[in-house]
Formats: structure tokens, sequence, C-alpha cells
């Protein structure tokens, strides 16, 4: 319950009001902002490969062929492969860019926060538009119509069959399995099935040490040697609560599957426009990226209806 203003305390709030320093101090105090939930960039990483280009590098992608390796008869000379390169695949670059504005008088005020913390925050906000794509086209890469073999649907919660079935199609296509992502309410069925081992005829039991960690956390690291990469749950604000990426997907991710890349460092544009009375203050922050699926085969997407 709030406490009642005195004429004791509203004397004593007044004579710090009258002290710009104090009052600064006071407004320090009492003013707190919300953070925003946020998901590190290192996790596309734990997806595709990544890489941070500067203006002017190669976007192209070439293919050399041709090198071959032929049987020899000592004593002549040796048969000879002719390379040829083709380029193969080109990046399509995009652009990201986010923007703020706001009355030079608000920010002198300090209610909405110093220009220093909404460049920070717009930032982040950047980075998770581009783990938001990146998780929003995979999962959507694949429809029950355009292949019946890198998807699947299951009606209540991933079992071990379909998981099963999966791995072995990405495995068949790319050789290794580099991840499995979800959000962590769809990857918690598979605790109820990992580690689960046949001693003899229909009797199983669970691997000691899986059964260990499975008590102390409530959650293994792993699959069948295949690591589960988490998508955080983060929303958009406090308020709204609109998820960032699908929640109810998950993903089987094959070795060298694609790549997402920024080109070139993000660049701002910040201005005051005075026209206006007061002035308008603006930002922009804006960056080039590219995202490519190399090998569509080498994801698998299991969606829960």
């Amino acid at each position: 319950m709030a406490k009642e203003l005195t004429p004791e305390l509203k004397l004593a709030m007044a004579s710090v009001m009258q002290d710009p320093a104090k009052r600064l101090e006071l407004a320090e105090m009492i003013v707190e902002y919300v953070d925003v939930g946020h998901i590190t960039f290192d996790f596309i990483g734990q997806l595709i490969a990544t890489r941070s280009l500067n203006t002017g590098d190669m976007l192209i992608k070439k293919l050399r062929k041709g090198i071959k390796v032929w049987s020899h008869v000592p004593g002549t000379i040796p048969m000879k492969s002719e390379i040829t390169i083709s380029e193969r695949l080109n990046y399509i670059l995009d652009y990201a860019v986010t923007g703020v504005t706001a009355n030079t008088q608000e920010l002198a005020q300090g209610d909405l926060g110093t220009v220093e913390s909404m460049r920070t925050e717009m930032m982040a906000k950047l980075r998770d538009f581009y783990i938001g794509k990146v998780f929003t086209a995979l999962t959507t890469i694949w429809t029950a119509a355009n292949t019946p073999s890198n998807y699947a649907t299951i009606a209540t919660a991933v079992d071990k069959t379909t998981l099963d079935a999966m791995i072995k199609v990405i495995i068949r296509s790319s050789g290794g399995v580099k991840a499995i992502v979800g959000v962590r309410d769809v990857l918690q069925p598979i605790t109820e099935f990992v580690g689960w081992a046949v001693l003899s005829g229909a009797t199983t039991t669970l691997i000691q040490n899986i059964g260990e960690e499975l008590a102390r956390t409530g959650w293994v690291g792993s699959y069948k040697g295949i690591p589960l990469v988490i998508v955080p749950r983060d929303y958009t604000d406090p308020e709204s609560f609109t998820l960032m990426v699908p929640d109810n997907k998950i993903l089987v991710i094959g070795d060298n599957a694609g790549e997402f890349i920024t080109y070139g460092a993000p660049q701002s544009q910040e201005y005051t426009d005075p026209r206006i009375v007061p002035p308008q203050w603006n930002l922009n922050i804006w960056q080039s990226f590219g995202f490519i699926i190399d090998y569509a085969s080498r994801v698998g997407v299991i969606k829960i209806t």
C-alpha cells in the first residue's frame, strides 16, 4: 500500500526539489525501466554458420570442380585434371533499420531515458530481428505440401519415433546433425524418453549419468549426442507478450545447412529537426544482412499441432 504524504514528508520533498542536483538524484532513484528480453546474437551460430563481412568482401560462393584421382602406370606421364570454377550462389542483401523520434523537451525531462540507453536498446532490437528472421525462415522452409520427408506433424508432444525418424532423414542428407532446436516447452518431452536403455527383452533402465543430470537439473543437454538448443522464449515487451520466435516447432538441423551474414558495421543517423518547436530529435540505425539456406534438405521441421 502506498504511503500517505504527510505534511512533513511534503515539506522534505519540496526542499529536495528546490536543489537541481538533489532533484536529479531523486529522479534517478525512483525512475526504473523494465528491461525487455533479448536473444543473444551467438544463438544464430548454434543453428547455421555466421559471418560478419566488411564492405568490399566477396559475396559470391564459388564451386571448384574437376579435380580427380587417376590410376597411374609408373614410367608414363600422369593424367591431369582441368579445374573449372562456377559461381554457385550469391547473397541478395537486404536492409534492417530501426528508428526512434522524440521531442527534445521530453528528452530533457528524462522520462524516456538517456539517448545512450535508447541506442543500446535499438541495437538489441536489431539483433532480435535477425534471430527472428533466421529461425522463422528455417521453421517455414518445409511444409506438408512440399516435402513429406523433411516435415512432420504431431498432435500433442514430440515422441521418440518421430524425432528418431527426422534425425535419420537429416543424417542421410548431411552426414550429421548439428542441433535439435526449439523453445523449452516443445523440447521438454524429450527428457521423458532420453537415456533409456534396453537390458534384456522388454526391460529398460535409465542410464545412470543421464538420470543424475535429470535429477539435478530437470534437463539434459543432448539426445543421442546431438545438442539440444533452447530458443529463449522472449517477448517484444513485457506488456504485449508477443513472441519473437515460433513456439510450436522443433528444428533438426544438419551440418552446413546455410549461412547468415551481416555486411558492414551498423550505421547510424542522428539529427534534430529545428522546424518543429520544441525541436524534434531523431535517431536511425541500419545494417545490411544476407541469409542463404544452401541445403534445404539438411533442415527438418517437426510441428506440434
